[in-house]
């Protein structure tokens, strides 16, 4: 296990990790749904999608106070994977080993039912 590093103190290649690892997160539960036994699927993808959002600030903060800026060399461009989208906090992916999780609390007439990979980030 990974000394926990302080989000401030990370560097900008371990806010990137951060970020990927993020974006690989919200995929796995686009595709496969969650096991979370309380909250939706769509809660859980919104969760780490604010999770990304606040990486990604982090990350121009952090890159803000490197830049040294020069009257000779080319202006960087940084391409950045846009945040993925916002789902409705109801949304269950169907036909996933855990769909039917939130069965026992009364959740079915609110769910909004989805496909595997409908979303995309």
């Amino acid at each position: 296990m990974e000394k926990y590093i302080p989000p401030e103190k990370m560097t900008v290649e371990q806010i990137q990790a951060n970020i990927d690892e993020r974006f690989r997160a919200w995929d796995k539960i686009a595709q496969n749904g969650c096991s979370d036994p309380f909250w939706p699927d769509g809660v859980n993808m919104n969760l780490v999608r604010n999770h990304i959002i606040y990486y990604h600030g982090l990350l121009h903060e952090k890159q803000a106070g490197q830049v040294q800026i020069s009257l000779f060399d080319a202006p960087a461009s940084t391409q950045e994977r846009p945040v993925p989208p916002k789902v409705p906090d109801n949304y269950m992916v169907a036909g996933c080993e855990h769909s039917h999780r939130l069965d026992r609390f009364g959740w079915n007439e609110k769910l909004v039912w989805g496909e595997k990979g409908e979303y995309k980030a």
